[in-house]
């Protein structure tokens, strides 16, 4: 036998040690969950949600990445405003990416609660307030999702066929808090476009919710009295994938829901997805003025982990409806290849 070859075959041995089993792809032990972000379906940030900031009024169902950056600017007949956003798991932040698969694929009451803490993020933004020109209006905002059948470490062999990858290439198994395995010599891209396929063509919908605060800013910051006209929202949202590239959305929100300018916000979309961009139109009533507001946005997926999304919505104005350009640039942390 070969020197290559009998390298391989240790490989392949000392995989079968590890729980990693050649051919049936079964996998025991330790695994870090966020070696397995898809690069799909980004979110809208939390808090940009709490600050009314976000591309269209109908948001993603889909789950959280664990950590996303968003630089923003809007345009209206009134104002042109930049803004920023940054959101983060605090399991992610903290380290707890490493789970025994067995226990996250659990459908126990435990497991199911993980897989929801998991997938809670927090966020914080910050625009400046077009009410008042020397202040600043910041949200923060927590977001989790429900119910997430695209989970591909819940749902698919993703995490085995990895783990058996490496194995039959004489790779060392990646250390428990390794959360990146690209640069190890091995394609895997191929596994992961499959696992995303996988996903899409389960359909079933995703549904995630949160909260978010936004106040205006005025003086310190960090004390009480330097925080004015505060708004609190709330939001349900849910997705479904009706085939490999088409969703169906629909958002349920209250907005200021203990001020006096209370209301609610409902609203239905579409998602058309191609390789490379991902189309959106929706229709959604506000109860802030009780007129129905349209909007489109174009998500355009760049290099690495980063996307640019193009949007106009019509959004309520001080006596009639008026138009909003957005433009989001994002990077988040996922599988990017």
């Amino acid at each position: 036998m070969s020197t290559p070859g009998l390298r391989r075959r240790l490989a392949v041995l000392a995989g079968v040690g590890l729980g990693v089993a050649p051919g049936t792809g079964l996998a025991q032990g330790n695994v870090n969950l966020y070696r397995f972000v898809l690069d799909v379906d980004v979110p809208e940030s939390p808090a940009l949600v709490a600050l009314d900031e976000t591309p269209t009024h109908v948001l993603l169902g889909a789950a959280p990445k664990p950590l996303m950056v968003t630089v923003l600017a809007s345009r209206t007949p009134a104002s042109l405003r930049p803004g920023i956003g940054l959101d983060v798991a605090p399991y992610f932040l903290f380290g707890g990416g490493i789970r025994d698969l067995t226990g996250y694929r659990s459908g126990s009451v435990a497991g199911r609660l993980m897989r929801v803490l998991i997938k809670t993020t927090l966020s914080v933004a910050a625009v400046p307030d077009v009410a008042a020109p020397d202040a600043w209006r910041v949200g923060f905002g927590l977001r989790t999702t429900f119910h997430d059948p695209h989970d591909p470490v819940l749902n698919s062999p993703l995490p085995e066929q990895v783990a058996e990858a490496l194995a039959s290439h004489g790779v060392a198994p990646p250390g428990d808090t390794e959360e990146d395995v690209s640069e190890r010599g091995v394609d895997l891209s191929p596994l992961f476009a499959e696992a995303l396929r996988t996903m899409r063509a389960r359909g079933d919908i995703q549904v995630s919710a949160g909260w978010g605060v936004s106040a205006r800013v005025e003086g310190d910051v960090l004390k009480a009295e330097g925080l004015t006209d505060t708004r609190h929202t709330f939001w349900v949202t849910g997705q479904s994938a009706l085939g490999p590239r088409f969703d169906v959305l629909a958002t349920v929100q209250g907005l200021d829901v203990w001020g006096s300018e209370r209301a609610l916000r409902v609203g239905a979309g579409v998602q058309r997805k191609t390789s490379r961009a991902d189309f959106r139109a929706e229709l959604a009533f506000d109860g802030t003025d009780e007129r129905l507001h349209p909007a489109v946005a174009l998500d355009v997926k760049l290099r690495g982990c980063t996307s640019l999304i193009a949007a106009l919505a019509a959004v309520p104005g001080t006596e009639a409806r008026t138009l909003r350009a957005q433009v989001q640039l994002r990077g988040y942390f996922a599988w990017c290849r």
